[in-house]
């Protein structure tokens, strides 16, 4: 009986024939076959197949191909490249993630990458030095996962489309990418090997805790190399366009200006007030205000055009500081550097007592450290 053709990954048109090519180099028998994962719209995804004999040989390739996890000793300074990605897990809160997405590709002319990964229970029970043992469930279990995943991409999509406009959706070049694998790793290793402009994903999505970050969102938010834009599930549905208050949380630190400059990077096209805000203690705030003054100096001269503030709190509860300000002040955006790691993970697990404000509806822009 001849073998059975197996999905190995999902991929945009040019890439699957780039990796089609690598793999018959390794000898690797390889298919290609269109899907359509929105309707009336040409067909510019692909199946990439494989026999299942060749799993053991193909997986390695595939990482190597789209990114592997390196160790950060690894990675070096790259450029960046003109896309953005967003990892979608079918949620509501990933559609508004989508839509967030799209509204600024459409602005900094970037290209948007969708990506979806599940688990393929073939691909994820090998262990690549065993002999692999037939499964006569397995392809079975092989078809039913990518059918599922497939299916459930074609309707995000499509829906996302439809919310869109036809014409808008098409003024802007969309990728997509479905693969077995597991997302916070397979979300890292293609933003360490391709550095997107930027990475916009939900807080979590339906199958996590309301008013909490998902382990995945909190994984690629602290690891990434490159921005990560979490957007909250409860996060009213605006264009970007009509964001106008951003604030930048500052603890005079030196990356803040490396942080700023790629938050200038990405507003660059839009009309926004940025705040540098710094939340005090009530001794000491004289040295506090001329660092903040300072540093609204610097950023007066090298962005002369943009429209700049700085404030210091006095306060020493640093959280419901800026819970305060950002409620008072309706902030449309809340940026933070990784290094404060411990403000990040208290911003999205409140005690069920204190739901704060920006974790319900402030998207959150981290930049790493």
């Amino acid at each position: 009986m001849k073998e059975k053709l197996i999905t190995i990954v999902v991929l945009p048109y040019s890439k699957a024939h780039i990796f089609k090519m690598l793999l018959e180099a390794k000898k690797i028998e390889c298919e290609l076959e269109e899907v359509h994962l929105i309707e009336g719209a040409r067909p510019s995804t692909v199946r990439v197949k494989i026999l299942e004999k060749d799993i053991q040989k193909a997986v390695p390739e595939l990482e190597d191909f789209l990114g592997k996890k390196p160790d950060l000793s690894e990675i070096q300074e790259q450029k960046t490249e003109r896309q953005i990605l967003i990892p979608v897990d079918f949620s509501e809160v990933s559609e508004k993630a989508g839509m967030l997405a799209f509204n600024l590709a459409s602005h900094l002319k970037a290209n948007l990458v969708f990506m979806h990964c599940y688990i393929n229970p073939i691909i994820h029970s090998i262990p690549y030095s065993d002999v692999y043992a037939y499964d006569s469930s397995a392809l079975y279990k092989i078809d039913q996962a990518e059918k599922n995943a497939n299916e459930k991409f074609k309707k995000f999509m499509t829906n996302l489309a439809d919310k869109i406009g036809k014409e808008r959706w098409e003024s802007v070049n969309t990728e997509m990418i479905i693969k077995a694998g597991y997302a916070d790793e397979d979300i890292l290793a293609y933003s360490r090997k391709h550095l997107p402009r930027l990475i916009v994903m939900g807080s979590g999505g339906d199958n996590h805790l309301h008013k909490t970050v998902g382990s995945v969102t909190a994984d690629v938010m602290y690891n990434a190399p490159v921005p990560v834009l979490v957007v909250p599930e409860e996060m009213p549905e605006k264009e970007i366009s009509g964001f106008t208050n951003v604030l930048y949380a500052t603890d005079f630190d030196e990356k803040d200006f490396v942080a700023l400059d790629k938050l200038m990077s990405l507003l660059k096209p839009f009309d926004m007030t940025i705040t540098c805000v710094h939340v005090g203690q009530p001794k000491g705030d004289e040295w506090d205000l001329a660092r903040l003054e300072g540093m609204k100096d610097i950023l007066h001269k090298k962005y002369e055009n943009k429209k700049f503030g700085c404030k210091l709190i006095v306060g020493s509860d640093i959280l419901q500081s800026l819970e305060n300000y950002i409620e008072h002040e309706k902030v449309d955006l809340l940026s933070l550097t990784t290094h404060k790691r411990n403000m990040i993970s208290r911003l999205f697990n409140p005690s069920l007592s204190k739901k704060m404000v920006f974790h319900t509806h402030t998207p959150l822009l981290v930049f790493h450290a």
